[in-house]
């Protein structure tokens, strides 16, 4: 639990985000209605019923509550964006649970979940389905994984310091939404290189990157790519007793790494 006179981190979060009081909406979700919505399997109706404590709609971002258009295409559909926050029972399933839940509320969801003083924030971009136009799918997930906010690094305090609402593009809610997706992908870009830098087009500033967002995107998933490779090596050299063959697997082990090594340089 959180120390004694220290602030919850989900309180420095919903401070941070400095969203319009006409946002509050601050509305239970019921499970009951999670699993009615939603085409789950058996096992993932257990994840919700076993893992989540309570689910609610904290704030609503349309037109009537805060002053951005919509934006509606072939392809995308952001007429509002939800905020939802979600307290666990456990956080052992929280990948998989925030999964279920984004694929579920046909929205741009901006989920926070919470397990004692640990939040984790889960963003996702939708397209709509080409087999039912009523259906938003998942295109891609980013996630912060679990943040402990009793003892948050500063590329995560970053994170949380960047989240004003004030200062992304209000042009229309996928513009808005994008401008979250960047943060997260800086996090995570920030994990690799020791710094929260997000792309800016003003020279000069400290937190700027000359990446742009698509690219610091593609260039994350390779490094997942590889560190997923390189894991798989190292455990098969510590089964391997053929010293040729364990050579072999070094040498591999050292080219994942140099991969890693450049492309985090490009980040």
């Amino acid at each position: 639990m959180a120390d004694q006179g220290q602030q919850h981190i989900t309180e420095q979060v919903w401070q941070a985000m400095n969203l319009p009081d006409s946002c509050l909406l601050n509305s239970r979700i019921y499970k009951k209605m999670l699993l009615e919505s939603a085409d789950l399997s058996s096992n993932d109706k257990k994840v919700v019923t076993e893992d989540i404590d309570t689910l609610v709609w904290r704030y609503t971002l349309k037109p009537e509550t805060i002053n951005i258009p919509k934006l509606h295409t072939d392809e995308l559909d952001y007429l509002e964006i939800a905020v939802i926050h979600g307290t666990l029972k456990s956080p052992k399933r929280a990948k998989r649970l925030v999964e279920i839940i984004q694929r579920a509320i046909p929205y741009p969801l901006v989920l926070i979940i919470s397990h004692d003083n640990m939040l984790w924030v889960s963003l996702a971009n939708k397209r709509q389905s080409l087999a039912d136009s009523q259906k938003l799918m998942v295109e891609a997930f980013f996630d912060s994984n679990w943040i402990d906010g009793a003892v948050p690094d500063s590329i995560e305090q970053e994170l949380i310091a960047s989240l004003d609402s004030k200062h992304l593009d209000w042009s229309n809610f996928y513009t808005f939404y994008q401008g979250y997706v960047a943060r997260m992908l800086a996090l995570q870009a920030g994990r690799h290189t020791g710094q929260f830098r997000l792309e800016n087009p003003h020279e000069g500033d400290a937190t700027s990157s000359a990446v742009p967002v698509r690219d610091r995107q593609t260039l994350l998933q390779d490094i997942r790519q590889l560190e997923e490779e390189e894991s798989s090596l190292k455990a098969s050299l510590k089964k391997e007793t053929q010293f040729n063959l364990r050579l072999a697997l070094n040498m591999s082990i050292k080219r994942c790494q140099q991969k890693i090594q450049k492309l985090t340089n490009d980040l």
